[in-house]
C-alpha cells in the first residue's frame, strides 16, 4: 500500500504489519469492531447489504461448549455466521464454520428472536428483539433462518491456500460462503485497516451469480408470505390508480410493489418518501438510507433542528428515529386505524395515505433542499 504525498506528488510505500504485533486480539478488538460496525462488513458483501448483529460468543449449541463469534441476520432473513481468525486463519476454520452452521440450521423463530433479545440486554439496550428484527427485515411477520438459507463470512488477515481451496469448492456447491480479508498496515503513529473481500472476486461475482441461477431457483416462500404479496400487489396497485383523483403525482412514475412498502425520490439518492402498509400500522415517512451511516445521521440531524418548523407544517407531531444502531434513519407518521385485511375499507386507507403524504412531502420539502445546499453529500441529486 502506498501514500500520495500531495505536495511532491510522490508514492511512500507502507508496510504491512500483523495485528499481534501491535497486542490486538482477536476477541477483544477484531470481533469488536465488526460488532459495533457491521457496517464495515456489508460494504464489501455488496451497496444493499445490512447485517443485525444479534449474538457474540454464542454458546448455546446442545452438547457442546463451542462458541460461535458473531452471529447476525442479513436482509432477508438468513442466519449469517462470522468467524474471525486475527492473522491467521489456520487450516480447521471452514470446518469450523461449517458445524455452526449446521448447529444453527436448527434454530427456531422464537429461539432467534430469544437469542437476539439476550444479546440486547447484555448490551443494556431496552429494545424489543422483535420489533428490531422486523424493522430490520422491512416486513410485518418474521420468517427467518429458512431451511438451508444460511451464510458464513470468514474474516482474517490472511488465509491458508487449504482454506480457499475448500471454500471454492463448497460455493461451487451452493454454499453462501465469504473470505473477507482485514490487512493492517503501519503508517507513523496509526494503524491502517484495508478490508477486502478475496471470495467470491467482486469482479467475476455478477457473472456467477448469473450462471448459478438456473441451479439455485427462488427459496420456496411460505404461504402467509406469498399472500401478503398478492395484497400488496393489489393495494399498491390500486393507490397508484387513484393518485390522479387527488392530484397527487409523487409515485406516477412506479407500477406497483409487492412489498410492504411503495417508495418515490425526494431528490437525494436513497433518501426516500415512503408508503408503508403493515397488518395493523399504516405510515408516511422519509427512510434516510444512503450507503453513509455518518450522513445518514448528519442529514437526520439536520432534519432534527428544523423539527418544529416541519412539524407546524405538517400539523401533528411526527416520529424522529434515529436508529442509533442502525446505518438508516427514519422520520414519519403512522396510524393504527386500518387493517391491512380489511378490504371494504381500503378505499378510506387509501385516501389516509396519500392525503398524509402530500402534507408530509410539503412539510420535509423545503428542509430538504437546504440538505442539498448546505450538507457536502456524494451524488446527492437524483
Amino acid at each position: 500500500m502506498y501514500i500520495l504525498e500531495e505536495q511532491t506528488k510522490e508514492l511512500k510505500e507502507i508496510s504491512e504489519t500483523t495485528f499481534s504485533e501491535h497486542g490486538l486480539k482477536e476477541r477483544y478488538d477484531l470481533q469488536e469492531w465488526i460488532d459495533k460496525n457491521p457496517e464495515i462488513l456489508a460494504k464489501e458483501l455488496g451497496d444493499e447489504e445490512e447485517l443485525l448483529i444479534i449474538q457474540k460468543e454464542f454458546s448455546g449449541f446442545d452438547k457442546t461448549n463451542e462458541r460461535l463469534d458473531l452471529l447476525a441476520l442479513d436482509k432477508n432473513g438468513n442466519l449469517v455466521i462470522i468467524e474471525n481468525k486475527l492473522d491467521d486463519s489456520g487450516k480447521d476454520v471452514t470446518w469450523q464454520a461449517l458445524k455452526y452452521v449446521s448447529y444453527c440450521s436448527a434454530l427456531t423463530k422464537d429461539e432467534i428472536i430469544s437469542i437476539y433479545q439476550e444479546y440486547l440486554k447484555n448490551k443494556n439496550l431496552e429494545d424489543d428483539a422483535e420489533n428490531n428484527i422486523l424493522e430490520h427485515l422491512g416486513v410485518d411477520y418474521i420468517n427467518i433462518n429458512i431451511s438451508n438459507s444460511q451464510r458464513i463470512i470468514l474474516v482474517s488477515r490472511e488465509f491458508r491456500p487449504e482454506v480457499t481451496s475448500t471454500v471454492l469448492w463448497l460455493r461451487s456447491k451452493g454454499v453462501d460462503i465469504q473470505c473477507i480479508k482485514f490487512i493492517p498496515y503501519k503508517f507513523q503513529d496509526k494503524i491502517i485497516i484495508d478490508i477486502d473481500k478475496i471470495i467470491p472476486v467482486p469482479e467475476i461475482e455478477e457473472f456467477t451469480v448469473k450462471l448459478s441461477i438456473k441451479d439455485t431457483d427462488e427459496k420456496k416462500t411460505s404461504t402467509v408470505k406469498k399472500h401478503s404479496e398478492k395484497i400488496y400487489a393489489e393495494y399498491w396497485s390500486q393507490l397508484l390508480r387513484n393518485s390522479s383523483n387527488y392530484n397527487f403525482n409523487l409515485y406516477s412514475n412506479r407500477t406497483t410493489s409487492n412489498a410492504s412498502w411503495i417508495s418515490a425520490g425526494s431528490g437525494i439518492s436513497h433518501v426516500m418518501y415512503n408508503l408503508v402498509l403493515l397488518k395493523n400500522e399504516m405510515r408516511v415517512e422519509l427512510y434516510i438510507n444512503r450507503k453513509s451511516s455518518s450522513e445518514n445521521k448528519k442529514i437526520f440531524n439536520f432534519l432534527y433542528e428544523q423539527k418544529n418548523i416541519i412539524e407546524d407544517k405538517f400539523g401533528e407531531n411526527l416520529i424522529w428515529e434515529r436508529l442509533e444502531h442502525r446505518r438508516a434513519s427514519r422520520i414519519s407518521y403512522s396510524t393504527n386505524q386500518f387493517n391491512r385485511d380489511d378490504f371494504d375499507n381500503w378505499d378510506n386507507a387509501i385516501e389516509w395515505h396519500i392525503k398524509e403524504m402530500q402534507k408530509f412531502e410539503a412539510a420535509v420539502k423545503d428542509s430538504l433542499e437546504q440538505v442539498k445546499n448546505k450538507i457536502k453529500i456524494r451524488n446527492d441529486v437524483e
